[in-house]
């Protein structure tokens, strides 16, 4: 736990290296790499990238996976948004590395000249689509993991501006077009951040959204999204608001995808009932869930192994394959498969209106299978 804490700290610039013992053996992690400047970034992107698999694969029909990203375009690398539970920070650091305006403009001219094209963008982002062109305004060594957790920086540059230049002129590009271009944005925003900027999130939803917006509020409960360094429930609840009314005033049916979490380190089976009668409350029935799985490096490991919150304080761990399937059946429990498990445990903590509830939506969802 302390070398896992202590890595945390090994920001750019000025990390280091951080050495722990394993098994009679030494186990070095090195600080994330400097980042890349902007001249870097675009002579990257400028490489003449095929966007097609290697010829090997061709007997085998091509590789599936290559379409839904084939004709997207990567504006920048790093994330500073610093989730317990992710690793992105230690892979590309929480600086914002971007590529100009003119490199991505280039990029959209190769892809409109490629052959399969036909004329959808899949996605304009990065690992958070709308951190594009923010960067931190301190110029001392920082050690947070985070840039907008529990609140925004205030040596963070967080008003959007890059990204409406860089979505304006990419509108105005595909409006240039001889055949009608769609550009979305599918990689997924900080819904936090993009509170900060009406603007931005006008021009989102007016423009780039192709009917879903991804988004990741992970849980319900304040104590599991503090150990996840997110914000509170409400946040997202008025990002739904502020997107719904958005996209009303658009002319235009859109709705959120919204990412959870199950079995995250401190996230109690009661937790997780939490979250399950705010989702069938809203009648959601989320398909982007995920099951927690420590990961080397992330902080939410470290918790998951010592048992402890990085303050010090002991929290529950879910373990073993009955805890766990039970918080990812409370997240899927409209699926009839969960049905079995989901009636055991509702049924001692007393839930019986919440279960015929479910019961009736596992039925309705039955018969939409077939």
């Amino acid at each position: 736990m302390t070398a896992q804490l202590e890595y945390q700290k090994q920001a750019w610039p000025g990390g280091r290296p951080v050495v722990q013992s394993q098994g009679g053996e030494s186990v070095v992690i090195n600080p994330p790499a400097q980042p890349l400047t902007e001249e870097q970034m675009d002579a990257l992107y400028d490489l003449p990238f095929t966007r097609i698999w290697h010829p090997k694969y061709d007997s085998q029909g091509g590789i599936a996976a290559l379409k839904p990203v084939q004709f997207s375009i990567t504006t920048h690398r790093g994330c500073f948004g610093g989730c317990s539970f992710c690793s992105i920070y230690f892979h590309q650091g929480k600086e914002i590395s971007s590529r100009s305006i003119s490199s991505v403009l280039r990029e959209a001219e190769q892809i409109a000249a490629h052959p399969d094209f036909k004329g959808t963008i899949q996605d304009v982002g990065g690992p958070t689509a709308n951190m594009y062109g923010m960067r931190c305004a301190n110029k001392k060594m920082c050690r947070w993991s985070s840039c907008i957790h529990p609140s925004i920086c205030k040596h963070l540059t967080a008003d959007h501006r890059q990204a409406i230049k860089l979505l304006r002129a990419l509108l105005n590009w595909a409006d240039k077009q001889n055949r009608r271009v769609r550009l979305y944005v599918a990689s997924g925003i900080r819904h936090d951040l993009a509170l900060v900027s009406q603007e931005y999130l006008s021009l989102l939803t007016g423009h780039f959204v192709g009917g879903h917006l991804k988004a990741a509020p992970e849980h319900f409960c304040g104590s599991v999204l503090d150990l996840m360094n997110k914000p509170h429930f409400e946040v997202f609840e008025e990002f739904e608001k502020q997107f719904s009314e958005l996209s009303r005033r658009a002319g235009k049916k859109q709705y959120l995808v919204p990412y959870f979490i199950s079995g995250h380190p401190g996230c109690r089976p009661q937790d997780a009932l939490k979250l399950t009668e705010y989702l069938v409350a809203r009648n959601w029935r989320p398909r982007q869930v995920q099951d927690f799985v420590p990961i080397p490096l992330a902080l939410a490991t470290a918790m998951y192994v010592s048992g402890r919150s990085p303050s010090g304080k002991k929290i529950h761990i879910p373990q073993g394959i009955t805890e766990k399937k039970l918080q990812m059946a409370l997240l899927q429990y409209y699926d009839r498969r969960n049905w079995k498990q989901i009636e055991n445990f509702l049924s001692s903590q007393g839930k019986h209106q919440l279960l015929a509830r479910i019961r009736h939506a596992q039925i309705r969802a039955g018969r939409k299978r077939k």
